[in-house]
């Protein structure tokens, strides 16, 4: 998905209402020069702004975002939303239900260790959007599950995975390594004890 498309989305959307850009900044709750900058792709968006604009406008975040499949409609979609801390939704997803560590996080995310830290304490909410994209688009989890929207669903996992997992598991350094060559990892080191 192109983060981009969420500028165009806006001006399409006011376009349609036949709104100027001061009256659909005042239904926005934001400025004409913010908005502006959005729609001109100047500026990337929050995911709180993201949610907060999507309230307002009575339609999806991933329909703000230019998911032509999201619907149009969903004014329940917000208003859902659970009060459990997000670094308590953090820890279940990642560690809880992923077997992940902030190390593991950032190694399959490609954050770094400083951007997967900034989203934890700004809470996702306020968390820069391509960096709370990329952590959704990477662990293959939905920002509603990081919002407290809904509850993390783990993908279901074919008995033939598992079976290449706990092979993999059970493999000596060497057997790992091939493995991880032909996957272009980075070899994993003789654990010393």
């Amino acid at each position: 998905m192109e983060y981009t498309k969420f500028g165009r989305r806006l001006r399409e959307i006011r376009k349609d209402m036949g709104l100027t850009q001061d009256e659909f900044a005042k239904i926005l709750g934001t400025s004409k020069q913010i908005l502006s900058r959005y729609e001109r792709e100047d500026r990337s968006p929050r995911i709180e702004v993201v949610r907060k604009y999507a309230e307002a406008l009575k339609v999806s975040a991933d329909y703000l975002l230019g998911d032509e499949e999201a619907e149009a409609v969903s004014s329940m979609f917000w208003t859902q939303k659970k009060e459990k801390p997000f670094y308590k939704i953090f820890i279940e997803v990642t560690a809880d239900q992923m077997g992940l560590d902030i190390p593991g996080v950032i190694q399959k995310t490609g954050l770094t260790d400083k951007q997967v830290r900034t989203i934890i304490t700004r809470q996702m909410k306020v968390a820069p959007l391509d960096l709370a994209m990329q952590l959704s688009d990477t662990l293959n989890v939905p920002l509603e599950v990081w919002l407290g929207v809904k509850d993390y669903v783990p993908a279901e996992v074919s008995a033939d995975a598992y079976e290449v997992a706990r092979a993999y598991d059970q493999a000596d350094i060497k057997s790992k390594n091939m493995v991880r060559m032909a996957l272009d990892l980075e070899l994993a080191k003789e654990e010393t004890v």
